[in-house]
């Protein structure tokens, strides 16, 4: 067993393994690390435009956001979900669900490019390669956002069925999501302390709501002489941010 002290390890234990193993202890990557969800950012086309692709290797599942028509406002993003069919030598081979066909890409990992494969004959349509940039995976809240969501809180209050808020005090961005129905309702956070986020949600009617973290409860407030619609207090527990990854179990979001 490789013994360490204070971040040196045993050489003599080194030292008795043959050159081939020892290479392929120090170049192997962390098998774990290497199956964490992430995204990219890729770009191309002229003029030049960012498009982006979330990866899920462990579940083969991809989700792809198409470039926008507008690069100021970043109008026209889409998203569509896919399946990654080959994972060698560095390359993710993934197909997405686009009609009336497939699209074929490629993305390279050691390279960090994106391969758009080419028609037979490339007078019409050449394979193209597009230079990405590695991200952590891509918020929720960033769909059809210009700047990048960093630090999103996501909560789930199961009162009524799974349901789901995230909200990002920096960018005010938020988000509510209801079970498996998929329907999603934008909003804004209002106020941001170090206990409570409030928010405007954009439901039916607009609605306060307000997420205490020390009590654990999303509280949504009622609309004044509307009975059908009281204030509602709900138990809710924090989890791990929703990323892009959501836009694939549920592609008619």
């Amino acid at each position: 067993m490789l013994s360490c002290a204070n971040g040196v390890c045993d050489m003599k234990w080194l030292a008795g393994l043959p050159l081939a193993l020892i290479l392929l202890l120090m170049l192997t990557p962390d098998p774990a690390a290497a199956a964490e969800p992430f995204s990219v950012r890729c770009e191309g086309g002229i003029p030049v435009r960012p498009y982006f692709a979330t990866f899920d290797v462990d579940a083969k599942a991809v989700v792809f956001e198409t470039p926008p028509i507008n690069v100021e406002t970043y109008f026209g993003i889409n998203a569509h979900s896919g399946e990654i069919i080959s994972t060698n030598d560095g390359k993710i081979e993934f197909v997405l669900r686009v009609r009336p066909g497939r699209l074929d890409l490629v993305f390279d990992r050691n390279q960090k490019t994106m391969s758009w494969p080419g028609l037979e004959d490339p007078t019409f349509r050449p394979t193209l390669t597009h230079q990405c940039t590695v991200l952590p995976p891509r918020s929720i809240l960033s769909f059809r956002v210009r700047d990048p969501i960093q630090h999103p809180i996501s909560v789930r209050c199961e009162d009524a069925g799974d349901m789901y808020f995230t909200m990002d005090a920096a960018s005010k961005q938020a988000l509510f999501e209801r079970g498996k129905e998929g329907r999603g309702f934008r909003g804004e956070v209002t106020a941001a302390g170090q206990d409570e986020i409030t928010l405007s949600m954009n439901f039916d009617v607009p609605r306060r709501v307000v997420w205490s973290r020390s009590r654990q409860t999303v509280t949504i407030e009622g609309i004044e002489g509307d009975a059908s619609r009281p204030r509602t207090v709900m138990q809710c527990q924090e989890i791990p941010p929703r990323t892009m990854m959501e836009f694939h179990r549920d592609p008619q979001r």
